[in-house]
């Protein structure tokens, strides 16, 4: 029905335009199209968040805000005021502009340039870029110039791949170029501030992410949440518990925690 009344609204307007000369039509639709661009708000145990929504798939996360990931809700608002928290693959920036407002210094990592569009209009619409330092890059085990697969551009869609391992590989993918590197060189090459916590969200390649990150981990965080699903929740966490403890980390039990497992130091 709302595809079916959108295709309807979109006839309308091609319509109301049609006699227009084609570059003032063109205009025109753009600025309809912008003015529709969706903003929602957001209550958050921090305060209320704007969340601009240039997609019908980036109204996911704002509409399930509380519902689909509690433990990660519960799990930032606890981090220490002034903590450095890496959110890596961030998409539409929604647990990043959370962690700002509570008074984090972020920084969000979104190799997708939609969402990673999106996401810096989020923290600006918000007042938070001062706090949130947004790049739009991937993360892997090795630095390299990478190719990341996605089933979709828009912003907001997740389940994208590096190197093409899962469902953004398959026929009729997207490819975007991106930079890749491991965690322990962005640190070294770039002089970033490191991290006292991570959210790693990259719907396959945590364990090469981790990899990557040894050096990090054991000299800097202090907490890492981490999705474990589907291949990697299969294979018993296809290492990840394994490469955390080898750095330090033992798991702590999240209450009514979903595919979101805690390690911490120590």
């Amino acid at each position: 029905m709302s595809r079916s009344f959108a295709r309807l609204l979109t006839g309308m307007v091609e319509g109301l335009t049609a006699l227009k000369r084609p570059r003032r039509a063109a205009t025109t639709r753009a600025l309809v199209a912008e003015a529709l661009v969706q903003r929602v708000t957001v209550p958050t145990p921090a305060g209320e968040l704007l969340v601009e929504c240039p997609s019908a798939r980036a109204l996911h996360d704002p509409q399930g805000f509380g519902q689909d990931e509690p433990e990660t809700v519960a799990w930032i608002m606890g981090l220490p005021e002034g903590a450095t928290l890496w959110d890596i693959g961030a998409n539409i920036g929604l647990y990043s502009l959370l962690a700002a407002r509570r008074g984090l210094s972020v920084l969000a990592f979104e190799p997708s340039a939609a969402s990673f569009a999106a996401m810096a209009r989020n923290a600006e619409i918000n007042g938070l870029d001062d706090r949130i330092a947004a790049y739009c890059l991937a993360f892997a085990e090795t630095t390299a110039l990478v190719t990341l697969h996605m089933a979709s551009s828009a912003a907001g869609h997740s389940m994208h791949s590096i190197e093409g391992h899962s469902i953004g590989a398959r026929a009729g993918g997207v490819r975007q170029a991106v930079p890749g590197f491991s965690v322990d060189d962005f640190i070294a090459h770039f002089a970033a501030r490191p991290p006292d916590a991570i959210k790693l969200d990259v719907d396959g390649i945590e364990p090469a992410i981790l990899r990557g990150a040894q050096g990090t981990l054991r000299a800097h965080v202090r907490e890492v949440l981490v999705e474990i699903d589907g291949a990697n929740a299969a294979a018993g966490g296809n290492g990840i518990p394994e490469i955390l403890a080898e750095c330090g980390f033992t798991e702590r039990a999240l209450p009514g925690a979903g595919r979101n497992r805690l390690f911490v130091k120590g």
